[in-house]
């Protein structure tokens, strides 16, 4: 029988209320099998588990042993239950008088989300330990942080406790995200031999990171973001299990890492030496790069030896999504047909099936500016590549004209794979123009070609940017080009989102 109602158990959906749990058992509630009671409680928030005090007498202290104990005592947090939201005034007693009455045993997660003072550390203190104290928790998550952007810690942070993790019958802690703490981690640390998901965000690192990481043998998710006290990321051990890598705003000089099972990486920041060293696996990999401080956009050789030293190192991604910027006194993007003596990359991205491109272009004279013609460089390099998406966003003034000009074919190699095309912020400037007919040209397997002249960028430099779209002179293009080159080409229009497709010249 208790395997039986075990199982049944394992099968309810996680937001179930206990009512409809308790509904399988044919037999008294006070009944159930100690086993079955800690099931129960695992498939409920702590609100839903406190509840279970008020339908039996044997129940009135099951609660104290429910293995999830999350608090919120944030404005902007949750509104599921899954965290118990409290008032920051009553945060510290509540918190205090649960986990008094609790036994600690059988803990799984314990979750603290709150903006505390630095004079809070004592109370802080007692629930790291409090949750560290059964050597069975496997997910603890610290988030100290106030209500703003990741902009890195704030200047008094609580130092969370890491030696709290060791303990004398091995490692426990499976997942420990901190948010606005400091940490000092050394070789001496040996609580990180289960850690799967190491989480830093907005955190003051005090200390050798490395060391930290070397004694991380089963990493298989990383994420550093805003945090303070690293110059650089270099890793000499391998990281062989480490699946996940995401690296923001961390203000670094260079990152070097020895993953040869990464699938994700991403990063967010200025331009620096990224190197990845045995990454055959690679499914999706995301760059944004900052737009460089002025003292530094005099020379365009860092941002091109940027991009050409990470090709080698993500040669075999699947999927590439890239977001930098132009500038009309430094045009130069990716590999510049300007500047002499570069070598363009000769590594080849050979499984590259997506790529997806967002590129802000600061210039005064948008049908001068050439820069957008690398895109056709970067195409170059992945010879089977089937999508491409390229989001462009023109920071001019209001009323700038389509060309009107002759427009000439970019030239191309054949793009044999090639089947979609997507491309928003398209405003028959004389480079999207010709990047596209070169595009059409070379597509014979094309099969979705789409303009949108609205600007999709999430972060555009002005909301202005969607004025004055001249859809009409577009749709002429559209025709024209259709007819052209045999294509069929679809403009969405705004702001009703109505879709103009050209088919053969005809409008449909």
């Amino acid at each position: 029988m208790e395997d039986q109602g075990a199982a049944k158990i394992r099968r309810l959906d996680h937001h179930q209320c206990l009512s409809d749990a308790l509904d399988f058992f044919p037999f008294p509630l006070e009944d159930l099998p100690e086993e079955i009671q800690h099931l129960v409680l695992s498939l409920q928030s702590l609100k839903e588990a406190a509840r279970t005090s008020i339908v039996s007498r044997k129940w009135r202290e099951v609660w104290t042993r429910c293995p999830n104990l999350c608090f919120d005592g944030t404005e902007d947090g949750p509104t599921d239950e899954d965290c118990v939201k409290i008032k920051e005034a009553k945060f510290i007693e509540t918190v205090n008088s649960v986990i008094q009455k609790h036994t600690g045993t059988r803990l799984n997660e314990f979750s603290i989300r709150c903006y505390l003072e630095k004079n809070c550390s004592d109370h802080l203190d007692r629930w790291v330990y409090f949750a560290t104290a059964s050597k069975a928790a496997k997910i603890i998550d610290m988030n100290l942080g106030p209500h703003r952007k990741d902009i890195g810690p704030t200047k008094e942070v609580y130092h969370f406790p890491l030696e709290a993790l060791d303990g004398q019958d091995g490692p426990f802690v499976q997942s420990l995200f901190l948010t606005n703490v400091s940490i000092k981690p050394h070789s001496d640390i040996c609580g990180f031999k289960k850690l799967g998901k190491l989480h830093l965000h907005c955190a003051q690192i005090i200390g050798d990171l490395p060391e930290l990481l070397l004694n991380c043998p089963f990493l298989e998710d990383l994420e550093l973001i805003s945090c303070s006290g690293i110059a650089e990321l270099n890793i000499p051990h391998p990281l062989d299990k480490l699946r996940h890598l995401l690296i923001c705003n961390m203000g670094l000089k260079m990152v070097d890492f020895h993953v040869t099972g990464l699938t994700h990486f991403g990063y967010q920041g200025f331009v620096i030496p990224i190197v990845l060293h045995g990454c055959s696996n690679l499914e999706k990999v995301t760059i944004t790069f900052f737009r460089m401080p002025l003292a530094e956009q005099v020379s365009n050789k860092g941002f091109v030896c940027a991009i050409a030293g990470i090709i080698p190192s993500i040669s075999a991604v699947k999927e590439l999504h890239v977001c930098a910027s132009m500038r009309e006194y430094n045009p130069v993007w990716l590999w510049s047909l300007q500047v002499r003596g570069m070598t363009r990359p000769t590594c080849m991205l050979v499984n590259l099936r997506k790529l997806t491109c967002e590129i802000t272009i600061l210039t005064n004279r948008p049908n001068r500016h050439d820069g957008i013609f690398q895109m056709a460089q970067f195409v170059d390099l992945a010879p089977r590549l089937e999508t491409l998406e390229l989001h462009m966003c023109y920071s001019v003034e209001i009323g700038s004209r389509c060309w009107c000009g002759e427009s000439e074919v970019f030239p191309m190699r054949r793009l044999d794979h090639l089947k979609t095309v997507y491309m928003s912020g398209f405003r028959c400037y004389r480079p999207q123009i010709e990047l596209l007919h070169g595009i059409l040209e070379n597509g014979d397997v094309l099969e979705h070609v789409t303009i949108e002249p609205m600007v999709k960028l999430d972060k555009s430099p002005d909301d202005t940017m969607n004025i004055g779209i001249p859809e009409d002179r577009i749709c002429d293009w559209a025709r024209l080009a259709s007819e052209r080159f045999g294509k069929d080409i679809v403009v969405v229009k705004a702001p009703r989102r109505r879709i103009c497709k050209w088919v053969g010249g005809w409008s449909i």
